[in-house]
């Protein structure tokens, strides 16, 4: 609203006489002052305007950024799932696994102490068995099944399975050592003695098969022969498991 010059009547911007009196409303400076204004109006909008569109802009771009690192540690958690589960697979797998050594427990129970048949496993064994039927060339599953067997406390099948692979890899001394361990969990010590010496004949210096014909030889009443084993296997590597544990059952016996 505005007033008139001549008689103070108010009135509105875009009238251009005066309603009371007939003045003229709107000068040039008038209509310039105007102009200013809306002119000043029309800035500032333009400028919130242009504000507001670089809030959106910047809302916009943080979110595309935090889309992009959440996508990249996505990615990365992935990673290391994989890897982890990946990792758990080789290890259960038993490609880092060592050649048996009889536990304490073995050596204190002459009664074959792993009797106890687990059937968890049956469907693998199952399913390795009819690889080999296909394959019986195939030394790596006969491995895995001859090694599943043991773990399964199927002794005798285990046996077998060891051998079929030692007619592929006579010379693999671990393989030797397992099945003797085998032959030792069904009371055959004559067999477990024979097997693990002739471990020694392909790696002489082998000290698990060292630890164990110790211990097949004090269980079959060889005290003598048991120490002379030990005392090898400690003079192999005194400073690692299998060397303290031969070391403790020298002190002991």
């Amino acid at each position: 609203m505005i007033k008139c010059k001549v008689c103070g009547e108010e009135i509105n911007y875009e009238v251009k006489f005066c309603p009371q009196c007939g003045a003229v409303i709107k000068s040039k400076d008038d209509e310039q002052h105007l102009n200013k204004e809306k002119n000043s109006i029309f800035s500032k909008f333009s400028k919130t305007k242009k504000n507001n569109l670089k809030e959106k802009n910047k809302k916009v771009n943080y979110q595309e950024n935090l889309v992009k690192t959440f996508s990249s540690k996505k990615l990365i958690y992935l990673i290391l799932f994989l890897l982890a589960v990946g990792g758990v697979i080789i290890y259960s797998s038993g490609i880092f696994d060592s050649p048996s050594s009889i536990t304490s427990a073995q050596f204190n129970d002459k009664n074959n102490p792993h009797a106890g048949v687990d059937l968890n496993n049956l469907e693998e064994i199952n399913t390795y068995e009819e690889t080999i039927k296909k394959n019986p060339g195939d030394k790596e599953t006969l491995l895995h099944l001859a090694h599943l067997l043991n773990d399964s406390g199927l002794k005798t099948k285990a046996i077998e399975r060891y051998n079929d692979y030692l007619k592929l890899d006579p010379k693999n001394a671990d393989v030797l050592v397992d099945m003797g361990v085998c032959y030792y969990e069904t009371g055959k010590n004559d067999e477990a003695i024979a097997a693990m010496e002739k471990a020694l004949k392909y790696q002489p210096k082998h000290q698990i098969a060292h630890l164990n014909l110790g211990i097949v030889n004090i269980t079959a009443g060889n005290s003598v022969k048991a120490v002379e084993w030990w005392k090898k296997a400690v003079e192999i590597d005194p400073t690692n498991e299998i060397g303290k544990k031969a070391e403790e059952l020298i002190k002991t016996h």
